[in-house]
């Protein structure tokens, strides 16, 4: 949707850009690096102990997962399995085929040690998984050959495919992950190899001509750090960078009057939301349900989504969203909606909340210091006593783990599988999960019992009932408040094709070709 406000916007930036006589960028010339600009710093190269959206654009063009979710039907690809999973009748026992003839970039073969590793690792609580719910169901397994591997469950896992499609599943090479630190020495099956990084400022990759999908079409590609998002713009303007997979609302005019770039947005399956401890907080009056109703009702998301995403985005109204296996319309009755007046009612019956003092946390990448600056101001206008404290990504990365840290911070989830149970686990399982969001050790058992419930079955009645039910006790007990539904908005040099992003968030540089 485009306001009148944009599109003043736009008729200044033509007719600046008509002042400068900027002209479009030269057709790109085969073997030309590919240059990408990221507005926040990955973290590291290893699949298995990194979940930030910087690191996956990384490790999802050197490692490969056993399939990968088509961004159109939704179904499961082959990659690195040859055929989808046979489950054996009581759903306890997972038999793949693998691909072969691939190797790892350092010409270890891939085969179904390679499979076992990865996920013993997965598995060990001592070796530091990013997404240790991935194996939860995983009792043992067994590889009968080379191009066979055998799960044996703890329980009927309902969400096992959608698992092994997760970037944090990505099939490691075992002797290269004993012998070297893959977070900046990475080697996968994938078709890019790693060739060089400067930690926070830039990684360099180049194509795997040995492939076992085809050679991709861009030979050559470097990912650059740039923080600020007006000179990763001004980049992609003057043609100094070809892709930018993140572009925030307010760039998008100038973007879309650039001749050499094109704007795209795709869907996702993504959530911004607002979350409230209970537990490890800095003031103790976040254990009241009521003050924590109050703090619920003061988000104008509505506001948000309408003047500031000039509609690039969808209020969201439950945790759980409409393009998450496990939704129901039954999800949205329990949306707690903005009444700055109850939220200005429940303080003024309160004496000396308005007075209590609440850490409010947020990190100073491009997104979320424009939800933090507006959340903040809703809740001074309501009367709350407000200690805004911006922080780094990756230092927020750590913090927002930490006990008495802080009362309340905002988080994001792009949803790779698209499953209810894979964003409530890692989310909010409290020994499962990210650990960031903390409560009493009694809605704990609650909140994990539901989350337990909907994955141990592949009955989706059952499933379900158990995602709403998680659903519900997180609004109802005002520990989340849901914010926004995003999409996917990036930006690309019109010399090239096919470049997209998935709902999960993720591109592919092997899907990407030259324009004719």
């Amino acid at each position: 949707m485009k306001t009148w406000k944009r599109s003043i916007a736009l008729a200044l930036v033509l007719a600046l850009m008509a002042a400068l006589a900027i002209a479009p960028a030269a057709v790109a010339e085969e073997g030309k690096m590919f240059n990408i600009v990221l507005t926040a710093a990955f973290t590291g190269f290893d699949p298995l102990r990194t979940n930030d959206s910087a690191s996956t654009y990384v490790n999802a063009q050197i490692y490969e997962t056993l399939y990968r979710i088509d961004p159109v039907t939704g179904e499961y690809n082959c990659l690195l399995a040859a055929e989808l999973p046979q489950f054996s009748e009581d759903g306890m026992t997972a038999t793949i085929k693998l691909r072969e003839g691939v190797t790892f970039h350092n010409g270890e073969p891939f085969n179904s040690a390679a499979v076992k590793h990865t996920f013993d690792l997965i598995k060990d609580p001592d070796f530091g998984s990013a997404r240790a719910s991935i194996a939860n169901s995983i009792e043992s397994m067994e590889t009968p050959d080379d191009y066979t591997i055998v799960f044996h469950l703890k329980y009927e896992d309902g969400v096992l495919t959608a698992k092994l499609a997760h970037t944090n599943s990505a099939i490691v090479p075992p002797k290269a992950q004993q012998e070297q630190d893959l977070m900046v020495n990475p080697v996968g099956t994938g078709p890019y190899k790693f060739v060089s990084s400067v930690s926070g400022a830039n990684v360099v990759l180049t194509s795997n001509e040995e492939y076992w999908g085809g050679a991709p079409a861009i030979k050559n590609v470097t990912m650059t750090i740039v923080t600020e998002e007006s000179t990763a713009v001004a980049r992609m303007e003057t043609g100094e960078a070809d892709f930018m997979p993140n572009v925030t609302v307010g760039f998008i005019p100038r973007i879309e009057a650039m001749p050499n770039v094109q704007f795209e947005t795709s869907n996702a399956a993504q959530i911004y939301y607002m979350f409230m401890r209970t537990a490890s907080y800095v003031n103790p009056i976040m254990e009241e349900p009521e003050f924590r109703k109050a703090l619920a009702m003061s988000f104008d998301k509505e506001g948000y989504v309408e003047y500031i995403m000039e509609g690039y985005a969808d209020v969201a109204q439950s945790v759980i969203g409409p393009k998450i296996t496990g939704y129901t319309d039954e999800a949205i009755t329990h949306n707690v909606p903005y009444d700055p007046e109850a939220a200005k009612a429940i303080l003024a019956a309160h004496p000396g909340w308005a007075d209590e003092q609440i850490t409010f946390l947020v990190p100073t990448s491009p997104a979320y210091a424009a939800m933090g600056e507006y959340f903040a101001a809703n809740l001074k206008n309501v009367g709350f006593n407000i200690k805004y404290e911006p922080i780094d990504w990756a230092a927020w990365l750590n913090e927002s783990k930490a006990p008495n840290r802080f009362d309340m911070t905002m988080a994001a989830w792009s949803n790779v599988t698209r499953d209810g149970s894979e964003l409530m686990e890692p989310n909010f399982h409290t020994v499962n999960g990210a650990k960031r969001i903390a409560y009493s050790e009694a809605d704990g058992a609650v909140i994990n019992g539901y989350i337990e419930a909907s994955k141990t079955t592949s009955d989706m009645a059952v499933r379900t009932e158990n995602l709403l039910a998680v659903n519900a006790y997180l609004q109802d007990n005002f520990f989340v408040q849901p914010l926004y539904h995003g999409v996917n908005m990036y930006a690309y040099n019109k010399a090239y094709t096919g470049v997209t992003r998935d709902p999960g968030g993720t591109f592919y540089l092997v899907d990407i070709d030259y324009a004719k």
